[in-house]
């Protein structure tokens, strides 16, 4: 016996069609691995005077991961979705242990993602971690181009479709003189706040200069939020001797002083002077994750969605954070990644993401509309796909798998 639907006003008959065919575009048939280019050597072109005069050339086109650098693409009905960029390492893992398994997958079901079938041994650590949070944004870019909805929608629904971003001036040294303004401009384009580094040569002139330093910085930037980030690079005594200064300066936290969640940083913790404490995107594996968050490690949660395990992972984890009373903020190496979480999130959720004053421009080299910055904010993404289209360096795939 058919079935003989009546068109109305809404046709619910066509939308009900639409709709599956939308649901078989997002079923992965195969998974494709391209070339793109390698991170250029030196700063990017056009950075602001104030900026470049203190700014310090990138280290990333030395790394074999920056160098040789692909976009993964999955392949669904008449649309793909795609995720850039990644190493060779991660590629391969995503090629060896990962795309048999994508073949089939709905990338309109994220939660299934997990259950796919994977080979080989290598199930944990960083790289591991990276190829699984790569295939799952490239799904997400999938769903969102199959279906013309935007991902934070995905995600749950657009809270905001501009997200603050605070900037990092961890490619800047402190030490110079002009530093301070760098510091000036910053606060003058409207970040929601700025971070610096404490870098090696400032650690090694003692507790005094680096008041000195911050000092100068801290003024400089005004009403701004004021940000330090130890790069895991404190010994303990170091940690100790800097929390009343960072208290004094009243900075919105502190990242890493040293490696979150051991007996040193237990230490600094327990001081109690007050300094909220920072830390999270390093913790790639979920166990770690947890145990940061639930254990009292830190103030502050910090997650990338490209290391993490992937968007709904980076979600669930600011939510327990907020359960917990701890403000997250995405780490901006993932950047449309991370816009597109906090574009799901309230503001004080995710009060602002991370904006990478040399290397961003640089990462956003790979993607067909690179993005821009204005009055200290960004879109929470485009209106159909996680990020803009990613610029391939080949007419042929470097791997695929399916068809």
């Amino acid at each position: 016996m058919g079935v003989h639907l009546r068109r109305g006003a809404t046709d619910w008959g066509a939308d009900l069609m639409a709709g599956q065919r939308r649901s078989a575009a997002t079923v992965v048939r195969a998974v494709r691995v391209w070339p793109v280019a390698g991170q250029p050597a030196g700063l990017p072109e056009g950075l602001p005077d104030a900026v470049a005069a203190v700014a310090v050339a990138p280290a990333g086109p030395s790394w074999p991961e920056h160098r040789t650098r692909f976009t993964i693409e999955v392949v669904g009905d008449g649309v793909s979705g795609w995720h850039a960029p990644v190493g060779e390492s991660v590629a391969r893992l995503v090629v060896d242990t990962l795309a048999d398994g994508l073949v089939g997958h709905d990338a309109a079901a994220p939660r299934k993602l997990g259950y796919r079938p994977r080979a080989g041994r290598h199930q944990q650590g960083a790289h591991a971690r990276q190829a699984v949070s790569a295939t799952e944004l490239a799904c997400w870019d999938l769903a969102s181009r199959a279906s013309g909805r935007s991902v934070p929608e995905l995600l749950g629904g657009t809270v905001r479709a501009r997200v603050p971003v605070y900037a990092s001036a961890l490619g800047l040294d402190p030490v110079r003189p002009e530093a301070v303004k760098a510091a000036a401009w910053i606060a003058e384009q409207g970040f929601w706040g700025q971070k610096w580094p404490l870098t090696k040569e400032l650690l090694r002139q003692g507790t005094r200069a680096v008041a000195r330093v911050l000092e100068v910085l801290r003024e400089a930037a005004g009403e701004g939020r004021f940000m330090v980030d130890g790069l895991r690079r404190c010994r303990l005594d170091e940690a100790l001797a800097l929390l009343p200064v960072l208290a004094d300066l009243e900075v919105a936290f502190a990242e890493e002083l040293l490696e979150p969640g051991g007996f040193a940083w237990g230490r600094v913790r327990a001081a109690g002077i007050g300094v909220p404490m920072a830390a999270g995107e390093h913790a790639v594996d979920e166990h770690e994750q947890m145990r940061l968050l639930a254990g009292g490690t830190v103030d502050v949660w910090q997650t990338d969605p490209g290391w993490s395990g992937g968007l709904a992972r980076s979600l669930h984890t600011t939510e327990v954070a907020a359960d917990l009373g701890m403000a997250t903020f995405p780490h901006g190496d993932r950047l449309w990644a991370s816009l597109a979480l906090a574009g799901a999130c309230c503001r004080d959720k995710i009060p602002a993401v991370e904006w990478h004053l040399t290397l961003e421009p640089l990462r956003q080299q790979v993607f067909t509309e690179p993005a821009a910055v204005e009055a200290g904010l960004l879109p929470s993404g485009p209106g159909a796909g996680l990020a803009p289209l990613p610029v391939t360096s080949s007419p042929l795939p470097a791997w695929e798998v399916g068809s």
